[in-house]
């Protein structure tokens, strides 16, 4: 909790000076993160450290900036099942997301769409998921092409597994 009020402090402070950059165009996002994925849900989740990357591109549509993002990512977190082990394997989605100024260099942002996520076991069968993520968060221009971000997600892969992200990344714009 204290990570996140530094992270939304640091967020504030650095969106008070003025804009210095259009937040339009094509963009690139290093991600890393909590993931926490539940297999079985209500039956206790796995956690693990996230890492990956993500794509954009974003128009501006009035007030509103409206774009598009994929990413890819893994996951650290694993689990003993009986007396096998499931590994989080790759994660993917292709979303839409809207986003709103609520400064001249802070924005806050919801996105939703597609999302994926292998499992593997160790006994060389995998299990895939697809289904819908919704989330959430905001981006801060740090520089002319460079910005930060802070985004939750949540991910439902099917009727047996689910997930949430909690999410920082630095991105640049192209």
């Amino acid at each position: 909790m204290a990570r996140l009020a530094l992270a939304a402090a640091v967020l504030l402070a650095a969106s008070a000076s003025p804009a210095l950059a259009d937040p339009t165009g094509l963009r690139v996002t290093a991600l890393a993160g909590l993931e926490r994925t539940d297999g079985a849900p209500g039956a206790g989740a796995s956690d693990g450290f996230y890492y990956g990357g993500q794509l954009g591109f974003d128009w501006q549509l009035g007030p509103v900036i409206a774009g598009v993002e994929g990413d890819l990512g893994g996951s650290s977190a694993n689990r003993i099942i009986g007396t096998r082990r499931a590994d989080q394997g790759v994660f993917a989605s292709a979303a839409v997301r809207l986003a709103v100024p609520v400064t001249s260099r802070l924005r806050g942002f919801v996105r939703g769409g597609y999302a994926y996520h292998e499992v593997t076991y160790d006994t060389g069968r995998a299990f895939h998921g697809s289904g819908w993520t919704v989330g959430g968060g905001g981006e801060v221009d740090v520089t002319q092409r460079l910005f930060l971000r802070a985004e939750y997600r949540f991910s439902d892969y099917g009727r047996t597994l689910r997930g949430q992200q909690f999410l920082g990344g630095v991105g640049l714009r192209l």
